[in-house]
């Protein structure tokens, strides 16, 4: 008795490809694997987003039941039951900024108003920053005719916000600035009350002390209604006026797309460089020079020998005694990927297999690959006839 698997074990952009398994005697796998590598978009702006993953298109399972943001912090409570899971989680339908994306779906409907178990969630992401820097935040939201935000005749009423925070070394907030989206004109009810309408904050400054700056939305004491009440959120960008005297970036990161295997450099050109120092990041993480890194502290940080784990946006935060300023983001995109079926072959050690493969599923015809004398379980042949993305079968013949 042999079995026969088949397998990708690719990870890209953080989303792993489909991994396929069957014990066979005579069964028939099919892989059919496409993948798409292509640039993001980041935000709403074409200047530097201080944020990662603006436009919250990178979503996995964290800290709600359901997919949320990557790099983004969701926090849910209810009034009477606490730390609560199921507060918000990301959405195709809320997304505005670009095809395929997502966005962040709040989830008014949680709360109860009967009991006054209100639901509040705070959704934010935290970055460097210094005294005087000046920031805005821009966004998109919208809600339905019936979200609780509409009628804040509650106490306490409920509301939706877009919010700065400023921290300091030791987390707590220095100062607290928040935009409530209903009373700055998001329709209620009206015809295209579900199109997302952009919202900019007005421009606050980093007090003394400020490390960090918060940013993003916030529901307070929702609850729920009777249908059409959804309230979501999309496509942030966090924009940034140094204070006088900092680094002015003079030349932002370039994209790079280039094959497997190739190296990558990113630069970044800042007019007072005097006093400067520079961290690189990939995917919102400092990089440290070592294996395919270096020049992770320097203006210029090269790749070598890129694989599909260095897919993604780079970014240099530079900064001087007077503060800090991070570039724009620079993706790198790896092109001409050939993924080849793996067929996962067990047996006893001694024994020989031909492997044969079909080009349908019910096939009329199998064309020998390969003849394997089993040295180790499972053993992996590789079928590097086939990179492409058609579906191909195989089985797994005994000889002797």
């Amino acid at each position: 008795m042999s079995s026969l698997s088949l397998k990708t074990d690719r990870t890209l952009n953080g989303f792993q490809t489909p991994m396929f398994n069957a014990s066979v005697t005579k069964r028939l796998l099919a892989l059919c694997v496409l993948v798409f590598l292509a640039a993001w978009t980041n935000g709403v702006s074409n200047a530097a987003n201080l944020l990662f993953n603006g436009n919250l298109d990178q979503i996995s399972v964290s800290d709600q039941v359901n997919a949320t943001p990557n790099g983004w912090i969701t926090e849910a409570n209810k009034t009477l039951f606490g730390v609560f899971l199921d507060g918000a989680d990301s959405e195709t339908f809320c997304n505005v900024v670009d095809t395929n994306g997502y966005g962040l779906f709040f989830k008014p409907f949680q709360g109860d108003v009967s009991t006054e178990d209100l639901l509040t969630v705070n959704f934010y992401q935290d970055n460097p920053a210094t005294p005087g820097t000046k920031y805005t935040l821009s966004g998109y939201a919208a809600g339905e005719a019936n979200f609780c935000a509409f009628f804040p005749t509650n106490n306490p009423a409920p509301k939706a916000l877009f919010v700065i925070d400023f921290l300091d070394n030791n987390g707590a907030i220095l100062s607290s600035y928040s935009f409530d989206l209903v009373t700055n004109g998001m329709p209620n009810g009206g015809p295209n009350s579900m199109s997302s309408f952009l919202f900019t904050t007005p421009q606050v400054i980093a007090p003394a002390n400020t490390v960090t700056v918060r940013a993003g939305a916030s529901l307070l004491n929702a609850y729920s209604t009777s249908g059409a009440q959804s309230f979501f959120v999309d496509g942030f960008d966090l924009e940034s006026v140094a204070a006088p005297g900092a680094p002015v970036i003079t030349s932002q990161p370039a994209q790079v797309t280039l094959e497997i295997g190739a190296t990558a450099t990113f630069t970044v050109g800042v007019s007072n460089s005097t006093g400067v120092t520079y961290q690189w990041q990939h995917a919102g993480t400092n990089l440290i020079d070592g294996a395919e890194f270096s020049g992770s502290t320097n203006a210029t940080l090269t790749v070598t020998g890129v694989s599909t784990n260095d897919v993604g946006h780079y970014r240099v935060l530079v900064s001087n005694t007077v503060g800090s300023v991070f570039s724009s983001d620079a993706t790198l995109t790896i092109q001409n990927i050939n993924i080849y079926p793996v067929i996962s072959l067990t047996g006893k050690i001694g024994d020989t297999y031909r492997i044969d493969y079909a080009t349908a599923l019910a096939p009329t015809n199998w064309f020998p690959l390969s003849t394997n004398k089993v040295s180790t379980a499972p053993q992996l042949i590789i079928d590097t006839s086939f990179p492409q993305d058609k579906a191909r079968f195989y089985r797994s013949v005994f000889l002797f």
